[in-house]
């Protein structure tokens, strides 16, 4: 399985590849203005105690570094002095080079090296601590360069465990590289938040203060918080991270002349759409279990006339929770649906990816020679989930279990939106229009078409339907 994951998950960073092509033609002469003033910025932040002119003090360096953000701070100063002994200050020309040589990581695998090593804190390896450090500080990364508060969530830290669990198995260590393997396969983008906070901080010459101060109001990622639906800020940052790039959508602003002249400019506005979670903001409730109730009737009425991607959450004993992502609408059909880009997820306890690729998904309500209700699992592979046809419980791997909640949310944007709010409000039309035309037997019998038919056929209706002389 992880070979033919891995095949299909190399598909998803072909865009931000291709991205960090286009970032490669900056001028390092601005690159290099940018960092010194950014070293210039911190060494106004030393005490009294830590001035050295031309050197930055590791404390003043790890200073700048606030809240979860901290522990951040320490493995950038010991990655950025490039030695495995821990040193007290910094050269202004390492400082420059050491940042320079960060922010022309353009390369996808380039950057998951780098960032691993950063994380190892100078091993040839990970512990279960590094690596649950590296998720956590990678979150709250694409969080602050998203604008968004972070707020601490227990749903999001049984995830990162459920990650760590996933990469490390029942080993306490493991290499670099069955740590970047394991990414290819189940998170490949998950330093894409990273490297474009690091990115912003080195050439906007911005502290890590400055940055957690832009945060801003962004209803749509805020619900995610809220803890009203399955989705969590978190878990929407994972899915942002794996998803090929078909389920995310961003609306394309216009570049300006000073953009076009300033490529430090159009390199920060790239690295910005980079970091993920922002694209999905377009991502739409359709139907939540708790709210419209947990049936099939429920299910069809609200997802059906969705033609879109689409995201379905399923939630059972055991703490499991399942993500179905559909490159297709809903739909019955005695043939399985879905294609190349449909993926099966599962979150908790433990993260991994289960299955990649088309013919994921079988919903069958009326047809007697298949099974009722939904099977999700491909061809040739395991049957995962097996929901029975009036949702009133769910199989996993062949055991029923109770079924605790469901959620679907679209991904096909707003257009995709509008359009099954359009089919809903004429199929509301249809019904009204049906209502007003049933027939009053009494009075309008003479006049119907299909008493006509019916003559014509043989079939006498003077006798029943005729008015009373």
């Amino acid at each position: 399985m992880g070979n033919a994951l891995t095949q299909k998950q190399s598909t998803v960073s072909v865009d931000e590849s291709a991205s960090g092509e286009e970032l490669s033609g900056a001028s390092s002469m601005t690159c290099s203005t940018s960092i010194l003033k950014l070293f210039e910025k911190l060494e106004l932040t030393a005490d009294e105690g830590n001035t050295h002119p031309g050197e930055l003090s590791r404390k003043t360096f790890e200073n700048a570094f606030h809240g979860p953000l901290h522990k951040f701070g320490k493995l950038m100063f010991r990655q950025m002095t490039n030695s495995h002994v821990e040193r007290d200050r910094i050269t202004r020309e390492e400082f420059v080079t050491a940042g320079t040589e960060i922010v022309n990581k353009f390369d996808v695998t380039d950057q998951r090296k780098y960032y691993i090593k950063l994380f190892a804190e100078g091993k040839d390896y990970l512990t279960k601590e590094d690596a649950f450090q590296m998720v956590h500080v990678s979150y709250v990364l694409t969080v602050s360069v998203s604008k968004i508060s972070f707020k601490h969530d227990d749903r999001d830290v049984a995830l990162f465990e459920g990650m760590v669990t996933s990469m490390f198995g029942i080993e306490d260590r493991i290499g670099f590289s069955h740590t970047e393997q394991w990414m290819v396969t189940h998170c490949p983008n998950i330093f894409s938040g990273v490297h474009s906070w690091v990115y912003m901080v080195l050439s906007g010459s911005n502290l890590p203060s400055e940055m957690e101060a832009r945060t801003a109001h962004v209803p749509q990622l805020e619900n995610f918080i809220s803890g009203q639906h399955c989705l969590s800020l978190g878990m929407a940052w994972v899915l942002s991270a794996v998803l090929p790039n078909s389920f995310t959508h961003t609306t394309p602003q216009p570049q300006t002349s000073g953009a076009q002249s300033n490529p430090m400019l159009t390199n920060f506005q790239l690295y910005v759409s980079l970091a993920r979670l922002p694209r999905v903001q377009s991502w739409a409730l359709l139907y939540n279990s708790e709210r419209d109730g947990l049936s099939r009737n429920r299910f069809s009425h609200h997802i059906l006339s969705y033609h879109g991607h689409n995201l379905t959450f399923v939630g059972f004993e055991g703490r499991n929770l399942y993500c179905l992502a559909l490159d297709c609408g809903w739909k019955e059909s005695l043939q399985k649906i879905g294609g190349p880009d449909c993926r099966l997820i599962q979150l908790l306890p433990v993260y991994r990816v289960i299955q990649a690729g088309s013919k994921m998904v079988l919903w069958n309500m009326s047809s007697r020679n298949l099974p009722k209700g939904i099977q999700v699992g491909q061809d040739g592979k395991p049957l995962v989930l097996k929901i029975n046809d009036e949702f009133e419980s769910v199989s996993h791997y062949g055991v029923p279990c109770v079924f605790h909640r469901m959620e679907v949310w679209g991904c096909g944007g707003e257009d995709v939106k509008r359009a099954q709010v359009k089919q809903k409000q004429w199929e509301a039309q249809e019904v009204e229009k049906h209502k007003s035309q049933k027939l009053r037997l009494e009075g309008d019998w003479r006049e119907n078409p299909d008493k006509q038919i019916l003559e014509w056929g043989g079939v006498r209706t003077g006798s029943s339907y005729s008015e009373k002389r």
